[in-house]
């Protein structure tokens, strides 16, 4: 190798690489659980999620699914689903325990916010969790830390929903049921798409 005229590394045929293809312009990244490629460590969670007011933020979804919370009812769907509703059976991954449904908890929370910042870009969605605080937040800006998101997608534990502020897509979690409601056209044509490759349709799905 052969120090070039900024002081970088020239990497020569002797090494393996096509002579004048790579030079050294300084350290590499570092990745790790220290440094993982991608995380911005300047983000916190708080430059991420927004609190908003319980009430207001669950009206618009209230008004449009008249969500009915009720932990006993198995079979109606606790919203009221319109022809752009994909219903996804998770009764498969919580049939598991341990690993496999750590690993598919972690695969549809994954891909819904793949999916989420492919389809929302810059903009803030809406979180919903019951019963606890409601936020606003930028999945672009979740993406970018390796920070647990304040409201997951995958329904453990409680009612969830994710949606666009004109509520134009989005997704529902039900734990009780067991299901994942995903709307709008182009939420079902991505996250539905790559979901439906492993999860079956629930029987209340219109889409």
């Amino acid at each position: 190798m052969v120090a070039n005229d900024e002081g970088g590394i020239r990497w020569t045929e002797t090494m393996g690489v096509p002579k004048g293809r790579a030079v050294d312009e300084g350290p590499r990244p570092r990745s790790g659980p220290d440094n993982l490629l991608g995380v911005d460590e300047s983000i916190n969670a708080a430059d991420v999620w927004r609190e908003i007011d319980y009430d207001v933020a669950w009206a618009p979804f209230d008004q449009r699914f008249a969500f009915s919370a009720n932990f006993h009812e198995r079979e109606h769907p606790a919203i009221r689903l319109s022809d752009d509703c994909l219903v996804l059976d998770l009764g498969d991954v919580f049939a598991n325990d341990g690993p496999r449904f750590a690993a598919a908890e972690t695969a549809i929370n994954a891909s819904g916010l793949r999916a989420f910042v492919w389809l929302a870009g810059d903009e803030e969605l809406t979180a919903l969790d019951w019963q606890h605080p409601a936020y606003r937040y930028s999945p672009a800006l979740q993406s970018l830390t390796d920070a647990a998101a304040a409201v997951p997608v995958f329904p453990n534990g409680d009612y969830f929903a994710h949606m666009t502020q004109d509520l134009w897509w989005g997704t529902f979690g039900h734990p009780w049921q067991q299901t994942l409601t995903i709307w709008g056209v182009d939420m079902i044509e991505t996250l539905g798409a790559e979901l439906l490759t492993w999860l079956p349709r629930h029987p209340q799905s219109r889409a």
